[in-house]
């Protein structure tokens, strides 16, 4: 059975002398602080093979730079490639997630890829260069953090064996929250357990993340 919300809390409350961690309105301070690190555990930087979808296949033309597509549960775009008619598979390198690209009348074949504009009721992608023929464009991401709403509600899709990670950034948080000193000792403890999993980050975002 997958680890839920209140799993954490009867893991954090022993150590701030059973106080409630639900005690306000609307379970808070628990319900804000499990958002909280769910968001941490599955924002950018962090890639997750648990956490990864593959986007419906955008068909692209010769000449138009923006494209519109649904995806209701993205985060980030970690990977995208187009397909020339030709069958051959051609990684685009940029990524941009949150930097926008200029229009452009350079023609070739898409080099970069912004998510332009839009939320989860539809997004607009933009490439550069503007396709100079018909392509597919696929779009590996991550999927978006699922907020919490009920103390029910399961830490999924973030496995079990990552408990240390949540208890402890949940745990500290808490102990900010109850004005307990210990509290940034155990954010270290989730966040060294979250950089410790996480393979193949590069070293500049673990410096940044940290």
């Amino acid at each position: 059975m997958a680890n839920l919300l209140s799993d954490t809390i009867n893991y954090v409350v022993p150590f701030c002398r059973y106080q409630r961690a639900n005690i306000g309105t609307n379970n808070m301070p628990i319900i804000g602080i499990g958002c909280t690190v769910r968001n941490i555990i599955l924002s950018a930087p962090f890639q997750w093979k648990w956490n990864r979808n593959t986007a419906t296949p955008i068909t692209l033309v010769a000449g138009q730079q923006d494209y519109s597509a649904v995806i209701a549960d993205l985060g980030f775009i970690e990977k995208a490639t187009v397909t020339d008619t030709d069958g051959k598979i051609y990684e685009i390198k940029e990524i941009y997630n949150s930097e926008p690209l200029a229009p452009s009348t350079t023609v070739g074949r898409p080099m970069a890829l912004a998510n332009q504009t839009g939320d989860a009721t539809g997004y607009t992608f933009r490439l550069s260069p503007v396709p100079d023929k018909a392509y597919i464009l696929n779009i590996v991401y991550q999927k978006v953090a699922v907020q919490f709403a009920a103390i029910s509600d399961g830490w999924a899709p973030i496995p079990d064996y990552f408990s240390d990670v949540y208890n402890n950034l949940s745990l500290g948080y808490y102990m900010d929250s109850c004005q307990d000193p210990r509290g940034p000792q155990y954010i270290s403890r989730g966040i060294a357990g979250l950089l410790a999993r996480a393979q193949g980050l590069k070293d500049t975002d673990r410096l940044l993340f940290a």
